[in-house]
């Protein structure tokens, strides 16, 4: 132990400094400067790659903190010594020392070949080599990154990483419902298919962080990548690297921009108030009901001069606004000494373009590194993360099918203030969301986000060092919802029609918090011998998690203004709370091999034991082997020279996935009353039988793949062909109801996964101003249920073994019943139809429509996906473009929005082509009331199920960079500005709001906006 402090700590380094040597000391560094500065000289220099300027890159004098960056023509000055030497370096590009030997005009040219090859890219515990990478991983830097605008980072990374599917579900600010799945849906069990977010080595919140913040994103996506997180990386893991300071002086760069959004499509529905009270009336007759609206009232409208007491009123002008996001971002980065920080401060105020939705945003993060002496450095990161929510209580969803449950029979509210319910009793309606808004009934959410981590890295000796990081994180998110009292009126004579539709009348209150914690600790070895290589890791974790929540709530408070849970009435009031904790511990390592940089080698293994399975099985090993080939460097492809470096590469692992649950081996106790003895008695009983042999669910991933760079490194690509499959799925029992309780968890069922993936791009010059770069990515996957057991349908769903993970299984639509000698000579059809009605096709033949019809029905999964990028740079004009796509699959609709009247919701314009029996349409059936029409409704058929494929420019962006003469003559290093857009268009057939979404459902939810973006990024 005294060889290693030593080693550690060299003699002396704690003792004072004698004065005379100090003095000495003194005396010889102020002689030394006088010295360097007489012989200092103002040296000046231009930076390319390729003949083109390069922005941004890093010069600094070697030995000291004094350094520069180029502006936007490559162009820096810097003062040095006559013999000193400076380090050149840039993201993207080889670094370089270039002696100075007494010029004063350096012409510099980087290379980007080798550090394409020698590009570091963050990977589990550690990085590699890219040239060295055995196994499937991608990046994605920042910079690239922020080529678009999101409030949320996670939004940014559609399409920018092939294996990674991006699914953007709605608009709402502060729950956009992203959906992230790497290789595909991997399991039908509670334990999910979510990936693991590491940001900055530990777990963390993708989410939370602001997208300035971000350096690199890296994909581990195959088993050799994934394996180091054993029980953790079954679904994938996403790596996330915030800024770090450098030495060499100090930046500070401010970002503004202001985002005008709308959405992107809304329905386009029937506002002419006597031309719904008719469609309103030929439904109900079509559906066998009464009519609504008597010939008088139609009367009304249809001749009405005065607007304001007969309208036709568009409530769908009153839900959605223009809304204006306002994006505010400070950075200030820097170093010296062996000291460096990065502090980055966010602010975002983003209003919905739905009425009543806010979302605020306030992010912090703070990262320092130390270099306390020659072998130890001290380090830190802390992200703060506060937001701030507000929406209507039920929902987005809720208040789009509300509001288009409205007639334009009336307007939200009377001409002298009052909330209107609706125009006539007999109405339907649903809730006034204008009103509620007007009145703030709003649930209010905080969300309070701290992770943390410090680390202490020693160097022991040449190629071997000691890592330790201790951290997590703190997430405490608090909710309260008060709903009032509020009268509302009937708009035909203003006669009270009750209170506004809030739900339960009262005050709820929540709170949930989640307390994580973790520790590692590794030794990290790399040298090299000659032709050989060798790089090992080794190391320990600890990881512990606590969450707990507690809720109550009162009803009927005698006023609107003390919104308080002690201010509201005890009879009736409720409260509620619980906790949950789950630990691993875990043994992990990796080990990296290559013979002449041509032939390398893999693997990895962890050790997994988890809180959640039983004593016997609790412990899992995880493991992965992969091997590597650069072809490239073989004698017989020396004279290929177009090819700058072509590997091959395989891997095979097994992973682990732990996310089952907290106690499903356990028979936990329930409370339940007893009848006993006349008496209701309180107690407890165990509700499920339990498997007490439970072990983890398991995943095997096969991955060959190859990665090309070429034609001086323009070319860059990269393919994966994986075979993935999940087996030992926990899943309840197939049991029988008659045993009387609830079925147990159990190991088993299998889901299998291949596909392909492929990116390309290439970047070039056309003449020495303008240079482009033009790329893209594609992937496509099967899924298959492998084992199941006995077959399940729910709803429009199958599980069945051989078949797509939840395939449709639905009824065909085989057209519209025209008259009924159709409906007579046809199939016959187990709810009775008549013209007009859907027309379900007989497929097995047997001349009667029954469950047996029913069929798969493919499209639940896309087909492939792709994504194009291109960029221009003109002098000062950059350019950039995104198109992304998604083709094959098919969403299930149905309800508000797709079908008319329910619950009296306005109908389309498309019903204007309904079927009639003037007009024997063969696309849409007779106008019904979708409360319950079982010729159409009672079916699940394909009638429903549309096609989701479509085309989006996803974001366009132009730029001009001033030039460096004004920009030096403010005292700035570069001034950009920018416009910007997103979700500009689509291309699709898909008839709802947006194609892009998580699933199956509503027919509206919160649509995706279009926003235009004008921004400015200034450094000093």
């Amino acid at each position: 132990m005294n060889k290693l402090l030593r080693r550690i700590f060299p003699p002396g380094i704690f003792m004072h400094v004698p004065v005379i040597r100090l003095r000495w000391a003194m005396l010889c560094g102020i002689l030394l400067s006088t010295l360097q500065l007489a012989a200092q000289q103002t040296v000046r220099g231009r930076v390319t790659a390729a003949d083109s300027a390069i922005s941004g890159v890093t010069v600094q004098l070697k030995g000291t903190a004094i350094g520069t960056q180029t502006n936007q023509k490559g162009e820096f000055s810097i003062n040095a010594p006559a013999n000193g030497t400076l380090l050149v370096s840039a993201i993207g590009y080889a670094s370089q020392e270039v002696k100075i030997a007494g010029q004063s005009m350096l012409a510099i040219a980087l290379e980007s070949a080798d550090q394409q090859l020698n590009q570091v890219v963050v990977v589990g515990y550690g990085t590699q080599s890219k040239r060295k990478l055995t196994s499937a991983v991608v990046t994605v830097s920042g910079e690239d990154l922020n080529k678009r605008i999101a409030t949320n980072p996670t939004a940014l990374l559609q399409g920018q990483l092939p294996g990674l599917q991006v699914v953007q579900g709605s608009g709402e600010p502060g729950a956009e419902k992203i959906n992230l799945r790497i290789r595909g849906v991997s399991t039908f069990s509670g334990a999910g298919n979510d990936p693991l977010v590491i940001v900055d080595g530990l777990p963390g919140s993708l989410a939370s962080l602001n997208p300035n913040d971000i350096e690199s994103v890296s994909l581990l996506k195959d088993a050799a990548s994934a394996a180091i997180y054993g029980s953790r990386g079954a679904n994938g893991v996403i790596v996330i690297k915030t800024k770090r300071g450098k030495n060499g002086g100090f930046s500070l760069t401010y970002n503004f921009n202001l985002g005008i959004s709308n959405p992107t499509s809304l329905p386009d529905v029937v506002t002419n108030s006597a031309e719904y009270m008719r469609l309103s009336n030929e439904a109900s007759a079509n559906s066998g009901r009464q009519p609504i609206y008597t010939q008088a009232q139609i009367d009304l409208y249809e001749n009405a001069t005065d607007r304001v007491k007969y309208p036709n009123h568009d409530w769908l002008g009153d839900l959605f606004v223009t809304a204006y996001t306002k994006n505010h971002y400070l950075n200030m980065a820097g170093g010296k000494d062996n000291t460096t920080y990065n502090l980055g401060i966010g602010y975002t105020d983003q209003p919905g373009t739905m009425i009543g939705f806010e979302f605020k945003k306030y992010t912090v993060n703070l990262g320092l590194s130390s270099k306390v002496n020659k072998r130890v450095t001290l380090g830190t990161n802390i992200l703060l993360n506060y937001s701030n929510k507000l929406n209507p209580r039920q929902g987005a969803d809720d208040s789009f099918l509300s509001t288009l449950a409205q007639s334009p029979l009336y307007p939200p509210r009377a001409p002298d203030g009052r909330w209107i319910k609706k125009a006539y009793s007999n109405e339907q309606g649903n809730k006034n969301i204008p009103a509620i808004v007007g009145e703030n009934v709003r649930a209010r959410s905080e969300d309070y986000y701290v992770q943390g981590n410090i680390s202490l890295d020693v160097e022991i000796l040449k190629g071997l060092t000691w890592e330790n990081r201790a951290g997590g994180n703190f997430d405490a998110f608090k909710f309260s919802d008060f709903r009032p009292v509020v009268e509302m009126f009937y708009y035909s004579d203003m006669t009270t029609a009750g209170q506004l539709d809030v739900g339960p009348l009262g005050y709820d209150a929540r709170r949930t918090d989640n307390v994580y914690g973790v520790y590692y600790s590794q030794l990290n070895f790399r040298r090299t011998f000659g032709d050989h290589t060798l790089s090992a890791l080794a190391g320990y974790q600890q990881e512990y998690n606590k969450a707990s929540n507690i809720a109550g709530s009162r009803l009927q408070y005698t006023t609107n203004f003390l919104k308080e849970l002690d201010a509201g009435p005890k009879p009736g009031m409720t409260n509620s709370g619980t906790s949950s904790e789950w630990a691993i511990r875990s043994f992990y390592g990796n080990a990296n091999y290559d013979f002449q940089d041509k032939y390398l080698f893999g693997t990895s293994v962890r050790y997994d034991g988890t809180s959640r399975l039983p004593e016997d099985t609790r412990w899992g090993l995880f493991y992965s082997f992969s091997a590597g080939w650069r072809i490239s460097k073989e004698s017989f492809l020396e004279d290929v020279s177009w090819i700058n470096d072509l590997k091959l590469r395989g891997s095979w692992g097994k992973l682990g996935n732990q996310n089952i649950g907290l106690y499903p081996y356990q028979s936990t106790l329930t409370a339940r009353d007893y009848a006993f003895d006349g008496k209701v008695i309180p107690g407890y009983n165990s509700a499920m039988i339990v498997e007490p042999t439970l072990t983890w669910e398991t995943t095997q991933v096969l991955d060959i793949g190859a990665d090309l760079t070429a034609f001086d490194n323009k070319l860059s690509l990269t393919f994966d062909w994986f075979n993935k499959n999940t087996f030992d799925i926990l899943r309840q029992a197939q049991i029988p109801l008659w045993l009387g309780m609830e079925a147990p968890l159990i190991n088993n069922g299998s889901v299998r996964n291949k596909g392909v993936e492929v990116g390309a791009q290439y970047r070039g010059h056309i003449t020495k101003d303008l240079s482009f770069f033009a790329g893209g990515n594609f992937q496509a996957y099967k899924n298959t249920l492998e084992k199941y057991g006995k077959r399940e349908i729910n709803g429009n769903l199958i599980r069945e073994e051989g078949k797509p993970l939840d395939e449709y299984y639905l009824y065909i639509w085989d057209g519209i019943f025209q008259n009924q000698a159709e409906i007579d000579r046809s199939p016959k059809q187990p709810i009775t139809p008549s013209p007009g009605d859907l027309k379900i096709k007989d497929v097995n033949g047997d001349g009667i429509i029954s469950d047996a019809d029913r069929t798969y029905v493919q499209g639940k999964y896309p087909s492939f996906q792709y994504t194009a990028n291109l960029g221009l740079n003109w002098k000062q004009f950059d350019f950039s473009a995104m198109l992304y796509g998604s083709q094959g699959q098919k969403i299930y609709v149905n309800g508000w929005g797709a079908e008319p009247f329910r619950q009296g919701s306005m109908p389309t314009t498309d019903w204007r082509n309904r079927w009639t029996p003037t007009n024997p349409s063969t696309t849409m059936p007779k106008i019904y009331m979708a409360d319950g029409y079982a010729p159409v409704q009672g079916y699940p058929s394909t009638y429903f199920l549309k096609d989701a494929s479509f085309l989006r420019l996803k974001n366009l962006q132009l730029g001009y960079t001033l030039p460096a003469r004004l920009t030096d003559k403010a005292a700035m290093k570069s001034l950009r500005v920018y416009f910007a857009a997103d979700n500009v268009f689509t291309i699709s057939d898909y008839p709802g709001l947006d194609p892009e979404r998580a699933g199956d459902g509503l027919y509206v939810t919160y649509p995706q906006i279009r926003t235009f973006t004008f921004g400015a990024s200034v450094q000093f």
